[in-house]
């Protein structure tokens, strides 16, 4: 077991990714787009649904009926069947959602806004797959990034109200819009990496990854509950913030290069100040003040959601990402109706307790450090997160055995795709004379001379 030492958090504190905007594909795109365009409804439930039942609000019966639809049917998805299913629940968000705004507000209308919930997150839980396994990783995080940017503009508008009532519902239509169109333009090739490793076991970085997703999911949704949350001085504060962050990931990202641990350990402390600040009496500065450090949250989305598609990635095939979409986003319906019961029938108590979960959380994120150094950002392989993309383990495990370094093995890594020298060095931001010296000694190492041999090398691996 790895002892706790403070040279270990300053090891990790001094661990660096590399993302570069020339790696950014445009007909990747509508992997993107459609990551960032369903989770955001889970953030507007409140402003668009006011109808309650059993007890509880709408915000908490959709978000609850978000997190099953998603897991639900995604159990029902096989690699060959990923592009069809994704279609038809796409066409039966278009048509829940349509119904849904032609008739008025009432006990039906929340039925069916409650099933558009749940076929919009099976929508968001494909979506994640595409978003995992179809991108690299400058990608991933720009994707990340624009779901702060969508929720940061939603909430500023809500507050403002610059689009008067209108904007929420003709908002959301776009989403849904946004979602089929970019569902419809799937294709089955993008996700053949996560076929081809049945081998891929549940392991140490895999965990440490979830785990952290997990619990920024859990300490953030508490907030939603909080009084005065929703008002529109909030969303003001909450989305001016929000904006702020997104600058600030990208400097922290693409101009300094640091890692996204970063991220991680600043999403836990906005938080815990957050909550600390409601113990305050209730209209002073620093109470008001708890809207803004709140904004933060928006770092922990992007790093959890970056964190966890480029470790599934590199480590991950699609029957573990089946079972963590099926088994965790049911079970996340309880980080809204236990907050959801607590703000209900005991709302005093909701600060301390949101304060205690965050904090418990944190302690257990610090603890951990010497296993995230030794399994994650320290690891042997932690070099693909300077990387364009995650390497695939079969061969990047292969090519380090036989010698190759880093930047070899991520040049083998781009051949196997089936792209050139110069389409290599676009990607790795190199000259093309850099990349064919690599593709020369990787050659000579391997003791190979073309392509196809590589090819060969890898399946007679597999085999």
């Amino acid at each position: 077991m790895c002892r706790f030492r403070i040279s270990t958090i300053l090891e990790l504190l001094s661990s660096r990714d590399c993302v570069n905007f020339k790696n950014i594909r445009p007909k990747h795109l509508k992997y993107m787009l459609i990551f960032p365009l369903a989770p955001v409804f889970a953030n507007m439930q409140d402003s668009l649904f006011s109808a309650s039942a059993l007890g509880l609000d709408a915000m908490t019966l959709i978000g609850s009926a978000y997190c099953i639809g998603a897991g639900l049917f995604f159990a029902f998805t096989k690699p060959g069947s990923l592009v069809k299913i994704s279609r038809a629940l796409a066409l039966c968000a278009a048509i829940l959602f349509t119904f849904w705004s032609i008739i008025g507000e009432s006990g039906l209308s929340l039925v069916i806004a409650i099933l558009f919930a749940a076929a919009l997150g099976g929508c968001a839980a494909l979506a994640s797959f595409a978003y995992t396994f179809a991108l690299n990783n400058t990608e991933r995080l720009t994707g990340a990034a624009c779901i702060s940017l969508f929720f940061a503009f939603n909430q500023i508008d809500f507050g403002l109200s610059l689009l008067s009532g209108s904007f929420s519902r003709l908002y959301l239509t776009l989403l849904v819009i946004g979602s089929c169109v970019c569902l419809s333009l799937y294709e089955s090739a993008d996700f053949c990496i996560s076929n081809d490793r049945d081998d891929m076991k549940m392991n140490p970085p895999l965990m440490l990854t979830l785990f952290f997703f997990v619990a920024h999911y859990i300490s953030e949704i508490f907030y939603t509950y909080m009084p005065g949350a929703s008002s529109k001085s909030a969303m003001i504060a909450n989305g001016a913030v929000g904006l702020i962050v997104v600058v600030l990931v990208i400097s922290l990202q693409f101009l300094t290069k640091r890692s996204v641990l970063n991220m991680c350990n600043l999403f836990f402390v906005a938080m815990i100040i957050t909550y600390a600040l409601y113990f305050l009496p209730d209209g002073s500065a620093l109470r008001n003040a708890a809207r803004f450090v709140h904004g933060f949250e928006q770092i922990g989305y992007i790093a959890s959601y970056y964190l966890l598609g480029c470790v599934f990635k590199k480590h991950g095939n699609f029957r573990l990402f089946k079972l963590c979409i099926v088994v965790i986003l049911p079970l996340s319906m309880l980080s809204y109706l236990i907050p959801g019961a607590i703000s209900a029938y005991a709302p005093r108590a909701l600060p301390l307790i949101a304060t205690l979960t965050t904090s418990i959380l944190f302690i257990a994120f610090i603890l951990l450090s010497p296993s995230y150094a030794a399994h994650l950002f320290c690891a042997e392989w932690s070099d693909n997160f300077s990387c364009a993309d995650m390497d695939e383990s079969k061969a990047d495990t292969l090519f380090e055995e036989l010698g190759l370094s880093p930047r070899e093995r991520e040049t083998a890594a781009i051949l196997l795709q089936g792209k050139n020298a110069k389409q290599i060095a676009s990607e790795l931001d190199i000259n093309t004379n850099t990349v064919n010296f690599h593709i020369k000694n990787l050659y000579k190492k391997l003791d190979i001379g073309s392509r196809a041999e590589l090819f060969a090398m890898l399946n007679s691996s597999k085999n």
